[in-house]
Parts: structure tokens; sequence; C-alpha cells
């Protein structure tokens, strides 16, 4: 969610940014904690106002708090990066490749339990309220058997219905899948010890996203095609093209922050171009063709500094704040309907402020009893199960068989 999403593994990065205790990179989790924040932040902006509708602007303060949506964006990175990064170590330096058995156990456990449980919490919370209740958005009760094999993307009448951030869980089921191909794929490319080489398969996934979106945009197909792996590919490769550039090596202090200063600025100058967009109602095709490439480049920048620099990142380390990050799956998955919820019972200030003060600690409750009672307890199983079991010695009582 690591939806790493919140939902992305942690590596181990370098020792500064790395805590001694569980090999969690700090940094990471600060990452995660930001993008989490963002998109709780983004939500109780939406689900104050008077209409429940992205869409509406009514000055520059909407137009800041709807950009503090591409923390979605930063999840889809965050999970590019991690999850290719095992590959290309197996690549660059020979390490085992990872185990695709074992891979797609280790994901099951890390965000199927957390993910179900969401699932039955949103329909106890949600299905008893009156219809309209604001920001109240149901799918036919037929069509609940989608959100249990991650299908909810592909009908229009369940996208962004229940629990709408669920729907980034079905994009990264999807790229989990085909993630073990890719590997496969970049494993036996030619001179595949290169990172020229290792780069090959991030680009065409990232063009693959590109031309789908290309062929998309501008057609009345409705909302599910814009919601599927397809179009977020392009978010997934710049994270994995940032596992390349960065795999082995460790990021000096000048390249640091030219790096963390660059890829702000892409962020910065993204938010713009969709804002003079939507002022201008959003007619440029080219927007939903590129759907936020800049701000992902410069994701996978920040990212890619946050694993590999020499030194601790100011802030993104700091304690409480990677501390959110540790839970921010949890914290992804429950808000929102925690924020409808509480404001069907009219305990919901009125404001994006307000609502955060209110519903943010709340939300963090929930998170952190799903940590404690779901996600740490089947992440340790998996890993006990899947644990690669070191070769026995030879017996030096055995004679080697003769050859």
């Amino acid at each position: 969610m690591t939806l790493s999403c919140p939902i992305s593994s942690a590596v181990p990065t370098s020792p500064a940014a790395t805590s001694p205790r569980d090999h969690r990179s700090a940094a990471i989790d600060g990452l995660r904690a930001v993008a989490a924040v963002s998109v709780l932040t983004y939500h109780c902006w939406l689900y104050t106002l008077p209409v429940v509708r992205a869409g509406r602007h009514d000055g520059t303060f909407d137009d800041f708090a709807h950009e503090l949506r591409l923390g979605l964006v930063l999840f889809f990175v965050l999970s590019g990066f991690l999850l290719f990064r095992p590959w290309v170590r197996a690549a660059l330096n020979g390490a085992p490749a990872p185990r695709p058995g074992a891979y797609l156990l280790r994901r099951a456990a890390r965000i199927g339990p957390a993910y179900y449980a969401a699932v039955l919490g949103s329909i106890a919370l949600l299905w008893p309220l009156a219809p309209g209740t604001a920001g109240l958005r149901l799918p036919p009760g037929d069509k609940l058997w989608l959100f249990a094999v991650f299908g909810q993307n592909f009908s229009e009448s369940t996208v962004l219905r229940l629990n709408p951030p669920l729907w980034t869980l079905a994009v990264e089921v999807c790229f989990y899948l085909v993630l073990p191909i890719m590997g496969w794929l970049a494993l036996r490319i030619p001179r595949a010890q290169t990172r020229g080489a290792q780069s090959i398969v991030p680009l065409l996934f990232l063009l693959s996203g590109v031309i789908y979106n290309d062929v998309i945009a501008g057609e009345s197909l409705g909302i599910a095609p814009t919601k599927i792996l397809a179009a977020m590919a392009p978010y997934f490769a710049a994270g994995m093209l940032g596992a390349v550039l960065v795999e082995g090596r460790t990021i000096g202090r000048r390249a640091t922050w030219l790096l963390m200063i660059g890829g702000a600025l892409l962020v910065v100058l993204d938010a713009r171009w969709a804002i003079l967009g939507a002022r201008a109602g959003s007619h440029d095709l080219s927007l939903r063709i590129w759907r936020d490439l800049p701000s992902a480049v410069g994701f996978a920048a920040i990212v890619a500094v946050a694993s590999s620099s020499a030194r601790p990142l100011p802030g993104l380390t700091w304690r409480p704040l990677a501390s959110v990050g540790l839970v921010s799956y949890g914290l992804y998955l429950w808000h929102v309907p925690l924020l409808v919820w509480l404001r069907a019972h009219g305990v919901l200030p009125a404001n994006t402020f307000g609502a955060l003060l209110v519903a943010g600690p709340i939300a963090l409750v929930f998170a952190a009893v799903s940590w404690r009672m779901l996600e740490r307890p089947a992440q340790a199983w998996a890993q006990r199960v899947t644990r690669r079991r070191p070769s026995p010695p030879p017996d030096p009582n055995v004679l080697s068989a003769p050859r």
C-alpha cells in the first residue's frame, strides 16, 4: 500500500537509513507516510464538500487539495521500485532471483488479510446508511463477489464504489501477477548483467502504458478502462527504472540534493499542469495520455535517493513519520469508509482540517490494529514458510562418487 501502495515491500538499504531491529528502511516508511497522509488529506477535502465531487474547484485551496491525489502515484512508484529491485539485484550482482511461488505467497499474505477485513468492515459500516448519504456509493449486492477476487475495476457498477481507494489494490494485484514474468524476461535479455539491458523491460512496460492511454483518450469508454494496470503501467515502470539506476550504488550528497530538488520540481510542475487543465475543463487529451508521468519520474528520483543515499534524509527518517508509514496500508484501507460514516452521523467537521483532526486519529487506530492483528502476523508466517533453507554441509564420511 504497502497501497505499499502502502502495500510495497520494505527492503534493506544503507545502514544509515535502516532500522537495525527489523531491517526496514525508515526513509521508505517515511515516504509511505507522506503518500498515505496526502491521500487522507485529499479525501478529507473531498468528503467535506457539499457535493462529493472531485471535479469541483472553487479556488486555490481546492486546486492544492485536489493535487494531493498524487500520493496514489507515489504508492505505485514505490511498488515498482521495491518489488522489481530483487530481479535487478539478481541480474547485476548475481544474487538469487526471487522464487515465484514464495514471492506470490508473500504478496498474498501482505495484502490479503487486511484487504478482506477492510471490505467486510466497509460493508458493515456503510451498507446500513440511508440512500443519498453524502459520499456513499454502494455497488449492487450481487456484484460484491468482484471485490473478493480484486475484480472491481472491470465493471462500471463496482469501480470506485463501496470503498473507493480499493481500486488501487486491484491494480496492484495485477502488477504482482505480471511482475515475475517481467523479471524472468529481464534475467534472460542479452547482456542482462548491464543496467542498459535491465532498463529494457521497464521501458517497454512504460511505453505500453502510454500507448494504451493514447488509444483510450477521448473515447467514451467509461471510467473502468482508466483504472486498470495497463493505464497505470507508467507509474510502476518509473519505479522499476529507478531500481535499475541505483541498485548497488550509493548516492552522494550532491546527487542526493539534485535528485530530491529535481524530483520535487517535476511533481510540482505536473500538479500545476493538471490544475491548469482542470480550470480549462480538462479537454487537453495529453493530460489523459501522459497520466501524471512527470510526477512518477519525480517520485522515482526521490524514492531512489531515499533508498540509496549515503546519509539519512532529513525529515523522512523522523520516527513518528516512519511509524505512520509502518501502518500506512491500514490507514489507506480504512479512512474513506470512516469519513463517510462519520459524516453520515453528523460528527465530521465540514472543513478539511477539522475532518483531518477528527478522522485521522480514528483511522490511525484502525490502521494500528490492522498492522498488529493481521498484517504483521501474516507477513511473519509467510516469511517462515518461504524462507530459503541452507543446503546441509557435506558429510565427510561419505566419499564423492567417481566421475
